[in-house]
């Protein structure tokens, strides 16, 4: 007994103590689990966009390092998989939104420059990347600096419709956030109509999961 959850642990938890939230693995070609540098995540080499990306933010994460602001196609996936490329999202009227932001990775300038691989991006309306979603990220941040240490979990929720090379946009964005005081769970329409308090799209736990299909800390 004791042998097979030394086991699972092994395979669930991730570098930092993150959560493997799907089962991701490097055998699979839609649940494809890529470790980078600065984040994990879960990859759909089919669909060209993560399933999840999950990293931890402390304080020491955050720098001085300026955004890297060079949008790229992510040449670590294997040779097979969907890529998506930065020119995919133009003229969409989409945000290349970020899961793993910039800000939370700019202590180093390869880490920030990560950040901006095409593969940690989904299409997100300007009202939602720019408004609720980035008080959320800059709340983060002001609990990391207190002294927090987080693990957070983004990614998208089904399809609204779909961009450039069939680049999906998703329905809906969600996160859920880990402190040592507190889980938030949230979920956000990707609409252009949003209310601008990130706690108003809170949701519970047993939600999230049913609509994501995955299993969160």
């Amino acid at each position: 007994m004791l042998l097979s959850i030394l086991l699972y642990l092994q395979v669930a938890l991730l570098p930092g103590g993150i959560f493997n939230i799907s089962g991701a693995s490097t055998a699979s070609t839609t649940n494809y689990l890529q470790v980078k540098k600065g984040y994990v995540m879960s990859y759909d080499g089919v669909q060209g966009k993560a399933n999840w990306v999950a990293w931890t933010l402390t304080a020491s994460d955050i720098g001085e390092v300026p955004r890297s602001n060079r949008f790229r196609q992510d040449e670590d996936l294997p040779r097979l998989f969907k890529r998506i490329e930065a020119d995919d999202y133009k003229h969409s009227g989409y945000d290349r939104g970020h899961l793993c932001n910039s800000e939370d990775r700019s202590s180093s300038s390869f880490l920030n420059a990560e950040t901006f691989q095409m593969s940690n991006m989904i299409p997100q309306t300007p009202e939602l990347n720019r408004g609720p979603w980035e008080r959320l990220e800059a709340y983060c941040r002001k609990l990391a600096k207190r002294g927090q240490k987080l693990t957070i979990y983004a990614g998208g929720l089904g399809v609204l419709d779909k961009i450039g090379n069939e680049v999906v946009i998703p329905k809906y964005c969600w996160k859920v956030v880990v402190s040592q005081e507190k889980t938030w769970y949230l979920l956000f329409p990707n609409s252009h109509e949003l209310h601008p308090n990130w706690q108003t799209f809170a949701t519970s736990k047993t939600n999230l999961e049913k609509m994501t299909g995955l299993r969160f800390p």
